[in-house]
């Protein structure tokens, strides 16, 4: 090729992979919240109307968008620059908290918004930096709550998969106490979506958290999970493999002389529903059913007090289309659901190259909305 060709072929081909392709989506809420409405009027001035996710054409599939953020998240956590600040749960458990500390995030005034994260099911900080990493020059210091278990070892015989709502008020005071003048918001990935509705709707009015975004939640865990590894057998092997490294591995003894059954049911399970049942009595139940009195998230949205957003994609193949409950946000004050037609499993790549994550500028634009209704009200 001559130079001119090159230019002109190179060019085209930019264009090409650059070229945005509008994604279908629903935004739901409740017609008599007119604090949500508020809200979302605000959210849609910052992100556009409708909050529509308008990917690169090639990323609008989804498997070719979960493919490229599992590859781009893995490559960002390199870089991850962040600073743990480890609290002790009263039964001794070992808890700790990631914040950025990036040159961004340094600059940040005293009283900047704080936006909280909840992991994935074995999740940590630095598998968080995709989500946090751009939040300081977007004006928001961010941090990382990490479960007993998740990158720490284990300091008694428990853990709960989905998250123990004591230990994540512990955490929120930690966070009070750090930034007193601070708005907060929280943000739950995948696992962590879940343990956000539970928090929020057990401490309802009570929390100090102005807005929540729980972003791909797959919802009912008694049913969730059911069907996914014969769906996904390979999303499913995958996720029972990072399960068992993060709270049996290095775990054996202590786990063994608590209880010798479950822990032998953990290590045999092969379905991420099988591991939920069996590592039950380490969080302090007898079976999955008792389990799931107390941290099943649709026994407590509707008592959320703060304004949350739920994000979901039709293409998400972990949790699940069939198990979204569409009627949910038309007949819950404080709840709205966006779906899109595309996005996958907390994937939802932004920019010509997928460089970008659409979720936190999505996170970020409904936070800034709260807060700012807040501050009208």
């Amino acid at each position: 090729l001559t130079p001119p060709a090159a230019v002109a072929l190179a060019t085209l081909t930019v264009l090409s992979l650059t070229r945005k392709r509008k994604v279908e989506c629903q935004l739901y809420w409740c017609d008599t919240d007119e604090r949500m409405k508020r809200v979302l009027q605000r959210a849609q001035t910052a992100l556009g109307p409708g909050l529509a996710y308008s990917p690169a054409w090639w990323l609008s599939y989804g498997w070719v968008n979960l493919g490229w953020f599992m590859v781009k998240s893995k490559l960002l956590s390199r870089g991850a620059r962040l600073q743990r600040q480890e609290l002790t749960a009263p039964d001794g458990g070992l808890l700790s908290i990631d914040w950025t500390d990036d040159d961004a995030t340094r600059a940040l005034p005293a009283d900047a918004p704080v936006m909280i994260v909840l992991h994935t099911v074995t999740g940590s900080g630095r598998e968080s930096w995709h989500f946090t990493r751009e939040m300081g020059r977007m004006g928001w210091r961010s941090c990382v709550f990490n479960r007993v278990g998740n990158g720490m070892p284990l300091k008694t015989a428990r853990f709960n998969i989905m998250g123990d709502v004591e230990d994540t008020k512990m955490q929120v005071a930690a966070v009070q106490a750090k930034y007193p003048n601070a708005f907060l918001a929280m943000a739950g990935l995948s696992a962590g979506s879940g343990h956000l509705v539970n928090y929020l709707g057990k401490e309802s009015a009570r929390s100090p958290v102005g807005a929540g975004l729980s972003l791909c939640p797959a919802y009912d865990i008694e049913k969730a999970f059911v069907s996914l590894a014969d769906r996904f057998p390979v999303v499913n092997r995958v996720i029972v493999r990072a399960m068992k490294a993060a709270w049996l591995e290095g775990n054996e003894d202590l786990l063994q002389q608590k209880d010798p059954e479950a822990f032998k049911a953990c290590q045999n399970a092969e379905t991420m529903f099988q591991m939920f049942g069996a590592a039950a009595p380490f969080s302090g139940f007898k079976d999955f059913s008792s389990y799931c009195v107390e941290n099943n998230p649709m026994n407590f949205y509707m008592n959320i007090a703060c304004p949350t957003l739920l994000l979901n994609a039709l293409d998400d193949p972990v949790c699940l289309p069939e198990n979204i409950p569409m009627e949910l946000a038309p007949s819950t004050p404080n709840c709205s659901l966006l779906v899109t037609r595309t996005g996958s499993h907390i994937a939802y790549a932004d920019g010509g190259l997928g460089q970008g994550q659409w979720m936190a500028q999505l996170a970020v634009a409904f936070a800034d909305a709260a807060r700012a209704e807040a501050g009208a009200t």
